[in-house]
């Protein structure tokens, strides 16, 4: 792991919700960053936290993956947020539901706002170590959670602490 990097496992029951966002197939290329700069910029975002049914807090931004074509090695990644299961959707936005299951969190802390990078992996080995393990019998998805809270706490003299969320749907280990 890079210097400074830190991951801590919290493994949670996570209630049912609709994630409601705006998607794209990633592949050969990674339209994500340019997803991101738009909704974050075009007003997109602003709709969706004042969502009625918004259950995420307010601010937060989470990306959600999963429908992966292992033909094709795509899959869809979402940026959206949580809301209530039955939730309506707007015109012109993707959702999916996700089912109650056992979920665990990696929350990776380092001094760099790229923390997605490797997040999968660092989430995996943490769960494992705690006698853990990704469960995609329920649901076959992860997601990166970006605290509004959380993600950034900016110092003075420079020294910014990131904090990320990484989401894997979890089993405990026999």
């Amino acid at each position: 792991m890079p210097l400074g990097v830190k991951v801590d496992l919290e493994v949670q029951q996570f209630k049912a919700v609709r994630f409601i966002g705006q998607e794209v197939v990633v592949g050969k290329t990674n339209p994500v960053p340019e997803l991101w700069n738009r909704i974050l910029n075009d007003g997109t975002n602003d709709l969706l936290q004042g969502l009625p049914d918004r259950v995420s807090p307010k601010g937060d931004t989470i990306g959600w993956m999963g429908e992966y074509n292992p033909q094709t090695q795509e899959f869809v990644y979402i940026a959206g947020i949580f809301a209530k299961p039955e939730a309506a959707v707007p015109e012109g936005f993707s959702y999916r539901d996700i089912p109650d299951c056992l979920m665990g969190v990696g929350w990776i802390q380092g001094m760099t706002p790229h923390l997605e990078k490797g997040a999968h992996g660092k989430t995996e080995k943490v769960m494992r170590a705690h006698g853990y393990e990704p469960d995609y019998s329920m649901v076959g998805i992860s997601m990166e959670y970006y605290s509004f809270e959380k993600f950034a706490k900016i110092e003075e003299d420079g020294k910014n602490l990131f904090t990320f969320g990484y989401y894997l749907p979890c089993k405990r280990r026999v």
